[in-house]
């Protein structure tokens, strides 16, 4: 490994750390009494080295949803072209589902909402590094449909954000609002059917 891989990783690695304890204060303080000073000590790393990975702390809350929702490999990942569409919707479906259903989308969305009035970057954050680059991708791969006649959408963005709502709305929402709410395997296998046959019942050339 030369000088500038091991500098890189030994970066990656102090990043990681930063985020891990930065997710443990933000859940058990909310983010009003999480402090970056605090979140420095736990990961074993200087404020200001802190500060060259992460400016603000709103930037640290950002890592955390992008690291959490995994959207650098979303955006890194366009759904291939040629697949057809309910391959395709299913495949998105599946990774959407997935997502929604990992440990710590729950928590977070609740110090987001017990704190949005008095932080509204925290939004920002949720929708930039969370389901932006969901609908993004989305987006991509239902022109590529048009284009070549597979589908006929005259809104793209909104038939992206119906299509994940409907997702959403079913998978993530209940388990929010009813705690221990348990939804199986074959339940969420069930919506996202549901949801690529509603879809292509109304875009479907």
């Amino acid at each position: 490994m030369g000088l500038e891989q091991y500098r890189a990783e030994i970066s990656r690695q102090k990043q990681e750390e930063i985020l891990k304890a930065a997710l443990a204060a933000f859940l058990e303080f909310g983010y009003a009494r999480t402090t970056i000073d605090h979140v420095a000590q736990q990961s074993k790393v200087s404020t200001a080295t802190l500060y060259k990975h992460f400016p603000s702390k709103a930037d640290l809350f950002g890592g955390i949803m992008a690291q959490v929702w995994k959207t650098d490999v979303i955006r890194s990942t366009p759904v291939p072209t040629h697949l057809p569409p309910r391959s395709a919707l299913t495949q998105i479906g599946q990774e959407y589902a997935q997502l929604l259903m990992s440990p710590n989308i729950q928590p977070l969305f609740r110090v987001i909402i017990a704190e949005a009035s008095r932080f509204p970057e925290l939004g920002t954050e949720l929708y930039h590094r969370g389901k932006e680059p969901f609908l993004k991708r989305l987006h991509a791969y239902l022109e590529t449909q048009v284009a070549i006649n597979k589908l006929e959408i005259s809104d793209i963005p909104l038939a992206s954000r119906q299509f994940l709502g409907m997702i959403n709305d079913i998978i993530f929402w209940p388990r929010f609002l009813i705690i221990d709410l348990e939804i199986s395997e074959s339940d969420i296998e069930n919506v996202i059917t549901n949801a690529v046959e509603t879809f292509l019942a109304r875009y479907l050339t």
